[in-house]
């Protein structure tokens, strides 16, 4: 049964996917420039390391030039995300089902980076296509425990995030060129996304379920 809603909640959410996910890289906004970048160099006299989901955040603040030097960026902490998009996440999104999928896109991250000029174009599709499964796994996930999305969640464009330095949009044109008259979106990505999602889900339904007992 909660395969079916969730199966059903994607379908209707498919399209804004790849709509979030074209525009990542295109038209005159920026939502790393004008969104995460001067809300992180407020936030840095004041920064103090947390634990967020059971992970300690980066001791310290991460320079934000010194990231962008390379392709993968800085991850000081070895969570397999980027300090910067780490501390950013953490403190604007309010629910887990939104930072642990949000963050799943710079996981895989650093692996794209290292060989994305040796990708088939079935792996091209694949790798394009989880950022919609993680997204409809955040929907399903805030519809299905009745929680409320963080008012950061419908602006948030993960492309200009994660693909904010010139090195790292030519990786990005460089798949977009390759995709070219191929589909992808929800139902072409690894399918262990949603299945990991239906059983945390189905967890914490469960766990509510037994409390109210």
């Amino acid at each position: 049964m909660m395969e079916i809603i969730v199966k059903s909640l994607s379908l209707g959410l498919s399209v804004v996917f790849v709509l979030i996910q074209t525009q990542a890289c295109f038209g005159a906004s920026d939502y790393y420039r004008d969104r995460v970048e001067p809300f992180l160099k407020e936030l840095k006299a004041n920064y103090k390391p947390q634990i967020v989901d059971g992970v300690l955040e980066p001791k310290e603040f991460p320079d934000l030039e010194e990231d962008k030097k390379s392709l993968e960026g800085i991850d000081s902490n070895h969570d397999g995300v980027r300090d910067d998009i780490e501390i950013f996440i953490n403190r604007n999104f309010n629910t887990w089902v939104e930072r642990d999928n949000l963050k799943n896109e710079f996981r895989r991250a650093p692996g794209f980076y290292s060989n994305y000029k040796k990708m088939s174009i079935d792996e091209f599709i694949k790798y394009s296509s989880n950022t919609s499964e993680d997204n409809t796994c955040i929907w399903s996930g805030l519809k299905l425990l009745d929680l409320k999305g963080s008012p950061d969640l419908v602006k948030y464009i993960s492309g200009n995030a994660l693909y904010n330095t010139e090195r790292r949009r030519a990786a990005f044109n460089y798949l977009s060129q390759k995709l070219g008259g191929y589909a992808y979106g929800d139902g072409f990505g690894d399918k262990k996304i949603m299945e990991n999602c239906q059983k945390k889900i189905t967890n914490i339904l469960a766990k509510k379920k037994e409390k109210n007992k």
